[in-house]
């Protein structure tokens, strides 16, 4: 799991198994088309929560989690990466989250 947390890409000659987080990191937002509820599948926020929790422990990583996703991306701007997988092509998935700067919207 922590070598897996390590990889500098996916790219990586032998990808290491990501262990999921004992975690779902979800999003609950509101837009033209209505309410939505995402789990997130961003493998990133699982590395980083590995990453973390090993350097900080558990409930410090936690709320570093809880102040970037609802505090410091939304004031700076959140940008969703929203797909679907081949096999439910149906089923459209949170893929990833970024900050997008404001200035850099329009």
């Amino acid at each position: 799991m922590w070598r897996a947390a390590a990889q500098t890409s996916i790219l990586d000659k032998q990808l290491a198994e990501l262990e999921p987080t004992p975690y779902e990191f979800r999003f609950h937002f509101e837009d033209k088309s209505g309410k939505h509820n995402y789990e997130s599948g961003d493998w990133e926020t699982h590395a980083t929560y590995w990453r973390w929790s090993k350097k900080m422990g558990e409930a410090e990583t936690l709320r570093r989690l809880l102040g970037r996703f609802n505090d410091d991306y939304p004031a700076r701007g959140m940008a969703f990466a929203i797909g679907n997988q081949a096999k439910r092509p149906q089923t459209w998935q949170l893929l990833g989250v970024d900050e997008v700067l404001q200035r850099d919207l329009f």
